[in-house]
C-alpha cells in the first residue's frame, strides 16, 4: 500500500498548478472584548471558499495563500457570539478580532464530523478547546468527559477510566489521535487505559452516533478525536513555550507540562515532556487500594510548509504504570499495568486548482505493549511479581482523502485507508490466542445543497477485512481456530434544514457493521486485573446496525437549547454479561460474551439562559434505555442510568465561578446476575482567573459533600467500594 500512497501523491503533486492570482497568507489574532486575552482554538473560515484555520494557543491564525481582494470572514468560538466581518486583504496593519463572551453554543467547525470540513451538522457533535480542557483537568479522557451530553465514563479506577457513549463501550467508541486509530488496547478491556496523558491534548472533538463513513465500520456509538500539537499544522514565526501544572488532593496527584515551540516561515519544530504522579484515590470510606498511577510521556514534531503543501511528523512515547482496584483479600497481594507506547505519524496535505482542491495523507505506526503484573509482599519485606499477561500489539495504517470542489450542488469527498495490526499475548493467563488483522477500505461522502436552507448528506463505505488467528503459549490447538474474512458495506444518509444562523435541524440514518474481535471470541483465561474468568464464544456472528439520529439547535441572544433523540437497532449485539457463576480455583466470576438481537434508544437536552451580563446558566438532562427485542427481553449490562445536570456561572473579565450538581437516578433495569445501584446527587464548583501575561488559573470542586455513592459503570467488583470522595483540583498554566 505505500508505493500506492506515494504514486497517487505524486500524481496529485504533478496536476497542481499556481493560482495565476496573487496570494499571500492572511494573518490576524482572535482576542476577548474587555481582558484582550487570546481565545484559543477559535475557528476562522471564508465561507466563499470553503477555507479556514484555527487559532493557536496565543490566539494567532494564519490562513495560507489568500487572494488578493475582499472576503466576508466568520469568527466562532465555543462560549462566544460568532463574529462576521468583511476584511480587505492584503492589509498594512495585522487583524485583531473580538469575540463576546455568551451561553449561545456556536456551531465551531468539527472536522471530525465531515470530510469536508464544514459546520453543517447532520447529527450531534462538541468540541471542547485548550482552555475548556484545562477547566476539567484530570488524568484520564474518561474523567474529562464525563458529564457531557450523552457521555459518561467506564470507570476501575481513574487511570483506564474511558468513555461510553450512549450506552456503547468498548471499540464501538473509537478513539483517534490526530485522525487515526490509536493503536491501544483500551478498547478491549475495562482495565485498559487510553495512551495518551490529557496534558498533551490542545483539543477534543466528539462526534455521538454511527460515524462509521470514515473511521471504521465499527463505530456504532460514536468517535472520540484527540488532537495534540506534537505535529505543528498551523504556526507563526517565532517561539512559544508553555509550563503547566495539575495537582489533585483526592490523591495526592501532581503532574506537570514542559512545552516549546519554534517556527519560520516555511519550517516549525516541537517538544514537550508530561510527568504525572498519584496515589490511591481516597473515598468516603478511606483509599481504595491499588489505584495509584506513575506516567511519564514525551512527545516532538517537525513541520514545512512551501506554498501549498503542507507537512508534518511527530513522534510520542507513553511510560504509564498503574494500580487496579482487583477483589483481593489479601493487602499483601496487588496488580499492576505496566504499559508503553510509541507513536509515530505524519500528515501532509496539498490544495490544488483541480478538480480535488484539496488532498490529505496521513500515515501512523504505533508499537504497543503491556504487563499484567500480580505483586506478593512477604513479612521479610521481599516482592515477589509473577507477570500474568503480556501484550504486545504493532498497528501500521494510512489514510488519503481527496476533496473535490463544488460542482453544482455536490460537494464532497473520496477517501481510502489501510489497517494492519498484530497482536502477541504471552504470560502464565494468556487471556486469547495471537492475531493478526488487516483492513481496507474505501469510502465516498457527498453534500447535496438541496436549497438555500436544505442539504442533504450520502455516504457509502465498502471494507475488506481479514483476521487470521495464530497460536502461543497457552493457545496450542489450531484446530479450534477460525480464520474470518469479511466484505462490509456501511452507508448512511442524513439531511440538514437550517433556517437562520439561529436554528438549524438534522438527521440522519446509517447501517454500520461491527465484526467481533478476538477477545469476544477466543477469551478463556483468568483476567485478574479486570476482576473477571473471561469466556469468549467463537461462534459469534457480526453485527449489524440500524441507527437513527434526529437533533434541533436554536441559539439566541439570551436563550440556547438543543434537543437530540436516537435509536440503534443492532442484530447480534455482543454483550459481556456475568454468568453468576464463580471459577475455581481462581475465585473470578465468570464474565461471558453472548449474542442478541438489542435496541438501545435515548435523548440529551441542553439548554443555556443568560441572566444578566455576568451570569449565565445551563442544565441537561440524557437517558439511555437497552434491552434484548427477542427471546426474554432481558435488559443489556451496564446501561447508564438517567442523569439530570445544572450550572451557575458568574463572569466579569478576567474570572469566573459557579456551583453545579448533577442528579443521577437509580438504575434498577439490569441485566441477569448485574445489580443495581442506588441514585445520587453531586455538587461541585468551577472558578477560573486569567492572570495576564498568558497566565490562567483553573480550580474544579468535586463531590462537595462527600456523597458516598457508586456509579452503575464501574467496574471494580467490590461492590461495597464507593467512588472517589471530596476533591479539588487546580490547575496552572503559562504561556509565554
Amino acid at each position: 500500500m505505500k508505493p500506492l500512497y506515494a504514486l497517487l501523491f505524486c500524481t496529485l503533486l504533478n496536476l497542481n498548478e499556481f493560482s495565476a492570482h496573487a496570494q499571500t497568507a492572511f494573518s490576524g489574532t482572535v482576542v476577548e472584548t474587555g481582558s484582550g486575552e487570546p481565545v484559543p482554538g477559535a475557528t476562522v473560515f471564508i465561507e466563499a471558499l470553503q477555507k479556514g484555520a484555527s487559532a493557536d494557543d496565543s490566539g494567532r491564525f494564519s490562513l495560507e495563500n489568500l487572494d488578493h481582494g475582499k472576503w466576508t470572514l466568520e469568527v466562532r468560538s465555543l462560549g462566544f457570539e460568532p463574529l462576521i466581518v468583511e476584511i480587505s486583504h492584503p492589509s498594512e496593519e495585522e487583524a485583531v478580532f473580538e469575540l463576546r463572551a455568551s451561553v449561545v453554543q456556536s456551531d465551531d467547525v468539527i472536522v471530525t464530523a465531515s470530510p469536508i470540513g464544514r459546520s453543517v451538522q447532520y447529527q450531534p457533535a462538541q468540541s471542547l478547546s485548550a482552555e475548556q480542557l484545562q477547566q476539567r483537568a484530570a488524568p484520564s479522557l474518561g474523567e474529562i468527559l464525563d458529564g457531557n451530553p450523552g457521555v459518561t465514563t467506564r470507570s476501575f479506577g481513574s487511570a483506564p477510566a474511558r468513555p461510553v457513549i450512549r450506552g456503547f463501550d468498548g471499540d464501538r467508541v473509537l478513539v483517534l489521535q490526530n485522525g487515526e486509530r490509536m493503536g491501544d488496547l483500551s478498547g478491549t478491556a475495562v482495565d485498559h487505559a487510553v495512551g495518551l496523558d490529557p496534558l498533551a491534548m490542545d483539543r477534543v472533538e466528539v462526534v455521538r452516533g454511527p460515524a462509521s463513513l470514515m473511521y471504521g465500520s465499527g463505530a456504532i456509538g460514536g468517535v472520540v478525536n484527540l488532537f495534540s500539537a506534537d505535529m505543528p499544522r498551523e504556526w507563526d514565526p517565532g517561539s512559544r513555550s508553555a509550563l503547566a501544572s495539575h495537582v489533585s488532593s483526592m490523591n495526592s496527584m501532581g503532574a506537570g507540562l514542559v512545552s516549546t515551540r519554534y517556527g519560520t516561515d516555511r519550517f516549525a519544530v516541537t517538544g514537550r515532556m508530561i510527568y504525572r504522579n498519584g496515589g490511591d484515590l481516597t473515598t468516603p470510606d478511606g483509599t481504595l487500594p491499588d489505584t495509584a498511577l506513575r506516567n511519564l510521556s514525551f512527545g516532538g514534531g517537525l513541520g514545512y510548509r512551501l506554498g501549498p503543501v503542507e507537512t508534518g511528523l511527530s513522534i510520542t512515547g507513553m511510560n504509564f504504570d498503574y494500580g487496579l482496584p482487583e477483589m483481593i483479600d489479601d493487602l499483601n497481594e496487588s496488580i499492576e499495568i505496566r504499559m508503553n507506547r510509541l507513536n509515530i505519524q505524519s500528515i501532509s496535505t496539498m490544495d490544488m486548482d483541480r478538480f480535488f482542491e484539496h488532498a490529505e495523507l496521513r500515515m501512523h505506526y504505533s508499537d504497543y505493549s503491556h504487563d499484567e503484573v500480580e505483586i506478593s509482599r512477604v513479612p521479610q519485606g521481599t516482592v515477589e511479581e509473577f507477570v500474568a499477561i503480556t501484550f504486545a500489539q504493532q498497528t501500521l495504517s494510512s489514510s488519503l482523502l481527496l476533496r473535490h470542489r463544488k460542482t453544482g450542488p455536490f460537494e464532497g469527498a473520496l477517501g481510502l485507508s489501510f489497517n494492519r495490526s498484530a497482536l502477541q499475548l504471552g504470560g502464565g493467563d494468556a487471556l486469547t490466542p495471537n492475531a493478526a488483522g488487516t483492513f481496507l477500505a474505501g469510502f465516498i461522502y457527498e453534500e447535496i445543497g438541496l436549497t438555500d436552507a436544505l442539504s442533504m448528506k450520502t455516504g457509502l463505505r465498502m471494507e475488506w477485512k481479514d483476521t487470521r488467528v495464530k497460536t502461543n503459549e497457552l493457545f496450542r490447538d489450531a484446530s479450534i481456530f477460525e480464520d474470518r474474512t469479511d466484505l462490509i458495506f456501511s452507508g448512511a444518509v442524513g439531511l440538514n434544514y437550517s433556517r437562520s444562523d439561529r436554528f438549524t435541524t438534522g438527521f440522519q440514518v446509517a447501517r454500520a457493521y461491527r465484526t467481533p474481535t478476538i477477545e469476544e471470541l477466543y477469551s478463556f483465561a483468568p483476567h485478574a486485573a479486570a476482576g473477571s474468568f473471561d469466556r469468549g464464544n467463537p461462534n459469534l456472528q457480526n453485527e449489524i446496525s440500524l441507527g437513527a439520529d434526529a437533533f434541533a439547535d436554536y441559539s439566541g441572544e439570551r436563550i440556547s437549547w438543543q434537543i437530540s433523540l436516537f435509536a440503534n437497532r443492532i442484530s447480534n449485539y455482543v454483550d459481556f454479561f456475568p454468568t453468576g457463576e464463580t471459577h475455581q480455583p481462581s475465585g473470578l466470576p465468570i464474565f461471558e460474551y453472548g449474542s442478541k438481537d438489542a435496541i438501545l434508544y435515548g435523548f440529551e437536552i441542553m439548554a443555556g439562559l443568560r441572566l444578566s451580563r455576568t451570569l449565565s446558566a445551563e442544565a441537561g438532562a440524557d437517558y439511555v434505555r437497552g434491552y434484548e427485542y427477542t427471546g426474554n427481553r432481558n435488559d443489556l449490562t451496564f446501561i447508564p442510568p438517567f442523569r439530570v445536570y445544572a450550572s451557575l456561572r458568574a463572569e466579569q473579565g478576567k474570572w469566573h465561578a459557579g456551583p453545579r450538581v448533577r442528579i443521577v437516578s437509580r438504575q434498577d433495569r439490569v441485566a441477569p446476575n448485574e445489580r443495581p445501584t442506588d441514585g445520587y446527587v453531586l455538587i461541585g464548583a468551577d472558578a477560573g482567573y486569567r492572570l495576564g501575561h498568558g497566565v490562567t488559573l483553573s480550580m474544579r470542586l468535586d463531590n462537595l459533600l462527600n456523597e458516598r455513592y457508586r456509579d452503575h459503570l464501574s467496574r471494580v467488583e467490590n461492590r461495597n467500594a464507593p467512588m472517589p470522595g471530596r476533591n479539588v483540583n487546580v490547575m496552572l498554566r503559562w504561556e509565554f
